[in-house]
């Protein structure tokens, strides 16, 4: 009902319903905000780590609670090397996790002299972000020039930012997303007897849902009962995204074959997972995504988008339908080519299961702090 109320309000008053976000900011967000950002200070004890996140000055979420994207991370680096704040000397920032005032967070940690090491996905380039690439990639390029270390989250990540931004000279390393394979791993349930496609993450784009959804449709004509499960939210605005996503279902025919649960925890994720077969993963690009490890953990194989940073995270573990790379433009596979490459693992789903946690011990969890108590102890040398 709260919901409803403000989107009438903001779609009928669309004027008051800007000056009213943008007093609130001021007092619960920019006031309090420079009062934070002025209590930052230099810590001289051990590696004493400040995590920028959404909601800066506070600590990474906790995994109970809702993280997603870039934040994931921050939360398993904050188990081993906790959040201090206002002291620290460590900065870690990463680039996908921003703040209103981030530039002068920065700023103040620079000047009181934290060493910063940047987490690094990937760029804006012109086929999603057109005539707003350079100031997409200007933020970032900002907080790139700052690093005293640069951990690049892909091959293809390090490949776009040196094509993009022209990252400082600097240490780096490639590192990909860790997963906990104690919490990630398969679970005793039973899987449902109908083929089951996972679209996980959010849908922020239009095109990964619709991809996903004429896949599926594909399928139906050799599978009639196959399903596809839907994760996270919508694009913006919501509104307009909900009445596309069910007017398309009704046109489609696939009201009874797709169910929508919404965001989730990462505790709650597993079980999630497991209610499906495989996932599917639609975005095109993607430089290195957390929910790829998190899913080979759990023994789910993957079919995607041939391009960007997946492909180094599959390898056999799944199957990349090809699309011809480009900076300018975003090209799909034919949904047809799609659900092929999802019969050919379903085919043969306990060998791409097998193959799907093996690979996923490349990326465990403990490796991931090793590497990043080497490099914060490197830094502060």
């Amino acid at each position: 009902m709260l919901r409803k109320f403000i989107d009438f309000f903001k779609y009928r008053f669309p004027g008051i319903f800007r000056a009213v976000i943008r007093l609130r900011d001021f007092f619960l967000i920019r006031i309090p905000g420079r009062l934070n950002i002025l209590r930052i200070r230099k810590s001289n004890s051990g590696i004493s780590v400040f995590y920028l996140t959404t909601n800066f000055p506070y600590r990474p979420a906790r995994r109970g609670e809702h993280a997603h994207g870039g934040s994931v991370k921050l939360t398993y680096l904050a188990e081993e090397f906790p959040h201090a704040f206002p002291a620290a000397n460590l900065a870690y920032i990463v680039t996908s996790v921003g703040h209103s005032m981030q530039k002068e967070i920065l700023e103040r940690a620079k000047r009181t002299g934290l060493k910063f090491v940047i987490n690094h996905d990937g760029v804006a380039f012109p086929a999603w972000a057109g005539d707003q690439t350079i100031e997409f990639n200007r933020i970032s390029k900002n907080i790139l020039d700052q690093a005293d270390f640069v951990i690049y989250q892909s091959r293809f990540s390090k490949l776009s930012a040196d094509l993009y931004l022209s990252p400082p000279s600097v240490p780096q390393e490639i590192i990909y997303n860790p997963v906990d394979l104690r919490h990630f791993s398969p679970q005793m349930i039973t899987k449902p007897k109908e083929l089951t496609l996972l679209l996980g993450g959010n849908q922020y784009e239009k095109y990964r849902l619709q991809l996903a959804l004429k896949t599926l449709q594909s399928l139906l004509a050799h599978v009639p009962n196959a399903r596809l499960i839907v994760t996270g939210t919508l694009w913006l605005p919501y509104r307009e995204a909900e009445e596309w996503t069910a007017r398309t279902l009704k046109e489609m025919n696939l009201t009874d074959h797709v169910t929508f649960v919404g965001t989730y925890t990462q505790a709650e994720a597993p079980l999630l997972f497991s209610r499906a077969h495989m996932l599917i993963h639609t975005k095109y690009a993607d430089p290195c995504p957390g929910l790829v490890a998190e899913v080979l953990g759990c023994g789910l194989p993957v079919v995607y988008v041939g391009n960007g940073g997946v492909p180094e995270l599959v390898e056999e573990a799944g199957i990349g339908v090809p699309v011809e790379h480009s900076w300018e433009t975003i090209n799909l596979p034919a949904p047809e080519k799609m659900a092929e490459a999802v019969m050919r693992v379903y085919e043969n789903l306990s060998d791409y299961s097998q193959a799907a946690r093996r690979q996923a011990q490349k990326f465990s969890l403990e490796t991931f702090v090793a590497r990043h108590r080497d490099i914060f102890t490197k830094v502060l040398d």
